[in-house]
């Protein structure tokens, strides 16, 4: 009786640039708890909420590059929330720089989240 072993291999979704891009916005994230205690300050939990899905973001790409769909869907899901805590900034009359970083947030997740539907289809 021969045994053959044969090694599963998932091919990961993501390319290097939606890499790259989910890896900015999660560092960004967690940059963003420099303004704590400043006058341009969000609320202290606001800070520390999107800090951590920065760092969920960065956590669950390593995962999601060796092909887990759940840690993909960690990451998609983490970026969402964190592009839909970036929209206040336009409303509550925040400093030019945080709507300028915000607008990237929002701009670049979705970039990302295009790119990689793209992938998944093709």
């Amino acid at each position: 009786m021969t045994t053959r072993q044969e090694a599963v291999v998932r091919l990961s979704p993501l390319t290097n640039v939606t890499t790259s891009i989910f890896v900015v916005l999660g560092l960004i994230d967690i940059a963003l708890l420099g303004v704590v205690g400043s006058h341009d300050a969000p609320p202290l939990m606001v800070s520390i909420g999107v800090a951590a899905l920065g760092l969920i973001t960065l956590v669950a790409l390593v995962p999601a590059r060796r092909g887990s769909r759940g840690a993909l869907g960690l990451v998609v899901v983490a970026r969402v929330i964190s592009s839909a805590l970036a929209a206040p900034a336009f409303f509550l009359h925040a400093p030019v720089w945080v709507m300028i970083v915000e607008a990237f947030v929002i701009v670049a997740t979705v970039v990302a989240l295009v790119l990689l539907r793209r992938q998944l289809r093709g």
